[in-house]
């Protein structure tokens, strides 16, 4: 087992969920008008399951992948309370097979990895949604680097747009947009600088 996951398995390992049960705010407003229920949607990193465990309330496939077990084992739970399935594969990312043209949508959210590792998943990210198929991805910018609302302690894990049009070049952009939004999600809490994209093959 890698430091990172023995990290989260600790982290996550509590009875409380981390970061709470309600899904992230910005993929509640973007998935509506873009992607209709039924279709088939991957969430990498999927932690506790509130992203996971919304979508298919309303109605998607989806599958999550993360390689933190008690987050899993939260994530199935919450699913039960909620009357849905999530279909979960416990992987790191980088080692999950992406097929081509898999996916209808891919859900990727505050998953902040070294920038040769992250170049790599996004490249793979972009082979594996199908045709029109939607990438929804948020994290933490530059500008969050020393802020008190948490993120990465090391700057080069942090996104930017520049980064973000590189690696999603051959993707059509339909948002990219830089905010800073007060968040409140479980222990997180405060304002915090994100990024966000919805790109579309």
């Amino acid at each position: 087992m890698s430091t990172g996951a023995r990290f989260w398995d600790r982290k996550y390992g509590r009875r409380e969920y981390v970061y709470g049960t309600e899904p992230n705010r910005f993929l509640v407003e973007q998935v509506s008008g873009r992607l209709k229920p039924g279709k088939e949607v991957l969430t990498l990193g999927a932690g506790e399951g509130r992203n996971a465990v919304w979508l298919a309330r309303q109605g998607y496939v989806v599958t999550a992948v993360d390689y933190s077990r008690p987050a899993l084992e939260k994530l199935h739970l919450l699913a039960r309370r909620q009357g849905v399935e999530v279909c979960s594969y416990l992987s790191d990312v980088m080692d999950f097979e992406l097929r081509e043209a898999r996916w209808d949508a891919v859900v990727l959210l505050h998953m902040h990895l070294p920038p040769r590792k992250r170049s790599l998943l996004h490249r793979r990210i972009v082979k594996t949604l199908c045709p029109a198929g939607v990438l929804f991805l948020e994290a933490l910018r530059c500008d969050q680097f020393g802020r008190r609302s948490g993120g990465p302690e090391r700057p080069e894990l942090l996104y930017s747009a520049e980064t973000l049009r590189r690696d999603f070049q051959d993707l059509v952009i339909c948002r990219l947009l830089e905010e800073d939004r007060f968040i409140e999600s479980g222990e997180h809490r405060g304002w915090t600088s994100v990024i966000n994209l919805v790109a579309r093959k």
